[in-house]
């Protein structure tokens, strides 16, 4: 096992894995590696083996969060069309960690709060600014809340949660019921194995929700949220996670009330995934916010249309360096 190092002398040291070549649990193409300039490190936390994918740039530290469903890899043109000014480290959740247990119905998405506190811990030199799209907004929010002293700015992009009111449905409901309706149950009834790319791209290209990818954003998407196996092609991320998150969201507006660092906000048209009464209730009660709006874009706006909304999520950074 290798010792990463830093220029920084005061960085704190840690033991982690250079990975030059792997996925999260699965091998990668050496030349979509050399395309991004990125390579993997994985790092021993108490709940298993954090991976996260980080490029050479030379400017500020910027720790990335994702989304349910994705991985670091779906965002690779938009990590890439930020550039390299800025030392990017795209910290994957613990579904897509190699030894990571299954979902606990007691558990909700703090927990990948916790485990961006205990990243950062182990092996930044804190404070560092960090970015996240939809789950991985919310709880990039959740963790600062927490600990403060470990941020010194946030980018959060449409920013994931629900209402009070369907908050308190949810509740109501017992949670292997929760994961037979909605957005749950679509997931653990969809497909996650295909004979070969071209048929997952058939599947993807029917769904409304990516209706407004172009076909070429779309194949470079399935081929990030794919991996082989002996049948063909399978989704990298596990439904039962999947499935999991999206039983267990949470109330998000007083997480993102309660933030006490300089916070910046980037949303799309309004969505199932960002009520806008959330971002409206914000917008009222926290005007010291920056809010810059891209309503021509969906919730999968870093996905569907990333050079523009790596060119908003720039200006954020820079005006938070």
């Amino acid at each position: 096992m290798q010792r990463f190092k830093s220029s920084s002398s005061d960085f704190r040291n840690f033991r982690t894995n250079t990975v030059p070549n792997v996925t999260l649990a699965h091998s990668l193409g050496a030349t979509s590696l050399r395309r991004m300039q990125m390579t993997w490190y994985q790092s021993k936390l108490s709940g298993g083996t954090a991976a996260a994918w980080q490029n050479n740039g030379t400017g500020p530290t910027v720790v990335f969060h994702h989304a349910t469903a994705l991985g670091p890899r779906c965002y690779a043109p938009f990590l890439s069309a930020l550039g390299d000014s800025y030392h990017l480290k795209a910290l994957a959740m613990r579904p897509l960690w190699q030894d990571a247990p299954p979902p606990n119905p007691r558990r909700e998405w703090d927990l990948f709060a916790d485990d961006m506190i205990e990243w950062i811990e182990a092996t930044q030199n804190a404070p560092v600014l960090a970015m996240g799209h939809s789950i991985g907004a919310a709880t990039t929010a959740m963790a600062a809340v927490k600990r403060p002293d470990l941020f010194k700015g946030l980018v959060l992009i449409e920013p994931s949660g629900v209402t009070r009111r369907i908050r308190l449905l949810l509740k109501l409901l017992p949670y292997r019921l929760r994961q037979t309706k909605g957005p749950a149950a679509e997931v653990l009834n969809g497909p996650t194995n295909w004979p070969d790319l071209a048929a997952a791209f058939a599947y993807y290209r029917a769904s409304k929700a990516y209706r407004r990818f172009d076909d070429a954003t779309l194949r470079g998407l399935i081929e990030a949220l794919t991996v082989p196996d002996p049948t063909g092609f399978k989704l990298e991320y596990p439904r039962n996670w999947e499935a999991h998150l999206y039983a267990t969201p949470p109330l998000i507006l007083p997480t993102l009330k309660r933030l006490s660092l300089p916070t910046e906000i980037i949303v799309g048209k309004p969505s199932l995934f960002m009520d806008p009464s959330i971002a409206h209730s914000l917008r009222n009660s926290r005007p010291d916010m920056t809010f810059q709006s891209l309503p021509d874009y969906g919730h999968l706006l870093p996905l569907e249309a990333p050079g523009k909304v790596a060119a908003a999520a720039r200006t954020a950074l820079d005006r938070l360096s």
